[in-house]
């Protein structure tokens, strides 16, 4: 009974999951590139997610760069083989599909920083989407946030977005050290139908 109740729930999941992808509600994300090649945004591993084709998981590079013996991941740190800024930015196009405009644009990010005795970190960004540039908030030692920009009712359905972020961490030479650190960015998209003309 309780096997046949979970493939019930299974079903029903499965059946109302299905709608968005036949109606053809999926967006595109092309053109993805970013400024500073081989550290910090990693545009070759920015895909959508899997369980949500309307949202673009930016990817984030990891490792290290023997050119350069120092970290490629999104951090700014005053440890050794680190970056003591993190400087980057990000762009793509999102394509409605047809019949459909984006109505909405969702940017988020976390991360994590520490910093110990007269160490600092500080960090920003901004983004720009379509003609509409707006300001993504400026952090210490947590990066998190999310910003969304409303288009609803511009019948947009092609909309180029640029993302830039900034990362900084200092600290006296022996007296201290700092780390601020992106560990997940992404964009959700939200479309909604043109309306036929009056």
């Amino acid at each position: 009974m309780r096997s046949g109740s979970w493939t019930s729930i299974a079903a029903i999941a499965a059946m109302l999951m299905v709608p968005a992808v036949a109606q053809g509600q999926v967006v595109t994300f092309f053109d993805i590139n970013d400024a500073v090649p081989a550290r910090f945004f990693d545009p070759a591993s920015s895909a959508p997610d899997p369980l949500d084709a309307n949202t673009l998981v930016i990817g984030l590079h990891s490792g290290i760069d023997w050119t350069t013996w120092k970290a490629t991941e999104f951090r700014a740190s005053t440890a050794s083989f680190s970056h003591s800024a993190a400087i980057d930015t990000i762009s793509f196009k999102v394509a409605a599909p047809d019949g459909f405009y984006i109505s909405k644009i969702t940017y988020t990010q976390g991360g994590s920083g520490s910093v110990l005795r007269t160490g600092k970190t500080q960090g920003g960004g901004s983004w720009v989407v379509g003609h509409f540039a707006e300001d993504l908030g400026v952090f210490a030692t947590n990066p998190t946030l999310t910003r969304t920009i409303d288009l609803t009712g511009l019948n947009l359905t092609l909309v180029p977005v640029s993302i830039s972020q900034s990362l900084f961490a200092w600290a006296p030479p022996a007296l201290g050290s700092a780390m601020v650190s992106l560990s997940h960015a992404a964009v959700q998209v939200e479309v909604a139908p043109i309306a036929p003309p009056q």
